[in-house]
């Protein structure tokens, strides 16, 4: 790193997040406020670039990609630069490929250099996000989370139904083909009159991310075959022109925050009705059944005059409370939250895949990865009612990786014996060379 770099202090001046609604009571569009103290220069450089890079870089240091593009560090950041002030930036092409699990879905994995341009435009656009959005959205935002949006969801339950004595319904929402049916002109359109004129660099590049059509150029990865699996309106190759947004992507999640925003308000202020919402699952709670079925409607129509999208026909929800309600990863029930049969499986089943590991060179060259996924989903467990599972998933780690772990005596979580921890292993290697070199 350049003296130039090392010793700059790297101050970003974050843009005012003072926003205004058209209409308390009927929410039709989302704007910044004319007279916000927004920039009025470019508010890039050199300095909020790297902050952006390193924001992006942050627990992913050990990566292909990263390695790469610090090679040259300073060349790659000073051409972005360049090529953002002189207007002449370009995305580079996209990595597609498909999941299979919890559901098939196509993801396309940006270049690193086109990440580092997204966590910049992030760091300008959360602080304005957290003063709009409402605080019943859980989804990509600092501070909550599937597991506070959980809590919430809990406590709205307990308050609707004041404190368990009186009738309380739950019922899900679910959008047919959330970020696929996303109308690319519309999004732009939403989140420009959004940030206002103050920062021109942040303009252009909302109009480049959001306008580009990454299945045009993208690389397509991993079983091919896959992509027969999907339904047309999940995949950007066939949802239509103009439409669609990348899964994958940080910007787009911000982004569809901002888009579904004026549903949000909608639902908690003009119709008063408990309500969260995490990505596209959303939870509304109250005491009046017939009220909440009349409330669907107007909510299917203001999400296609708002934001062009459709109610899921098939994913929906109503029960009484007592039932239960499945949200991101949890059944919330009076008191209580209990981890999802899928989540419970997909965890034995990452158990079972390491268990197929016989030989012990491939266990010590692997211990690490059952490691950060065992205890990914103790994480998870820790947080509801699941001592009994736990236990049940550490016992069906094979005898052969015991040597390699230790576990905690509550099960919340296993850690890698030193002597056998890929720092360690490192180590080892580097004195052996020394002492072999000497």
């Amino acid at each position: 790193m350049s003296p130039e770099i090392e010793n700059t202090a790297f101050v970003v001046h974050l843009l005012n997040g003072d926003v205004n609604l058209n209409n308390q009571h009927y929410l039709n569009y989302v704007r910044a406020v004319s007279d916000c103290h927004h920039e009025t220069n470019d508010a890039i450089d050199l300095a909020s670039l790297y902050r952006g890079y390193l924001d992006c870089r942050r627990n992913k240091a050990r990566t292909l990609s990263v390695s790469e593009f610090e090679v040259e560090q300073e060349h790659q950041l000073i051409e972005l630069l360049n090529e953002i002030e002189h207007r002449a930036y370009a995305p580079l092409p996209a990595k597609a490929f498909v999941i299979t699990k919890p559901d098939y879905r196509e993801i396309f994995a940006s270049a690193f250099r086109d990440r580092v341009v997204q966590h910049w435009m992030r760091l300008y656009l959360e602080p304005m996000l957290e003063e709009q959005l409402a605080t019943s959205v859980f989804s990509c935002r600092k501070g909550k989370g599937t597991f506070a949006a959980q809590q919430y969801v809990a406590q709205m339950i307990h308050d609707v139904s004041e404190g368990y004595t009186r009738d309380c319904w739950a019922m899900k929402l679910d959008l047919k083909g959330f970020y696929m049916s996303i109308d690319r002109r519309l999004v732009t359109d939403r989140a420009l009159c959004f940030v206002g004129d103050g920062n021109s660099a942040l303009r252009y590049l909302l109009v480049v991310m959001l306008g580009r059509s990454p299945e045009v150029d993208c690389i397509r990865c991993g079983d091919t075959s896959l992509w027969q699996f999907l339904p047309s309106h999940k995949s950007l190759f066939t949802c239509g022109e103009g439409k669609g947004l990348t899964i994958g992507d940080v910007l787009i999640q911000h982004i569809a925050n901002l888009l579904l925003d004026p549903i949000d308000h909608y639902i908690k202020g003009v119709l008063g009705l408990g309500y969260a919402r995490y990505v596209d699952d959303m939870v509304i709670v109250g005491n009046d059944k017939k009220y909440m079925l009349s409330c669907v409607p107007l909510i299917r129509q203001m999400l296609a005059t708002e934001a062009g999208l459709t109610l899921h026909p098939r994913k929906f929800y109503l029960q009484h409370y007592t039932k239960g309600v499945k949200f991101v990863g949890a059944v919330i029930k009076p008191g209580r939250t209990y981890i999802s049969n899928r989540t419970v499986n997909s965890a034995f089943g990452r158990i079972r895949g390491f268990n197929a590991i016989r030989s012990d060179r491939l266990r010590r060259r692997n211990v690490d990865r059952l490691v950060a996924s065992v205890n990914s989903y103790l994480g998870i467990m820790r947080h509801h009612a699941s001592c009994n599972i736990r236990q049940r998933l550490i016992a069906a780690i094979d005898d052969g990786w015991r040597k390699y772990i230790t576990i905690a005596d509550d099960y919340t979580k296993i850690n890698v014996r030193k002597q056998y921890s890929r720092r360690e292993q490192i180590r080892r290697l580097v004195k052996s060379k020394l002492i072999w070199k000497h």
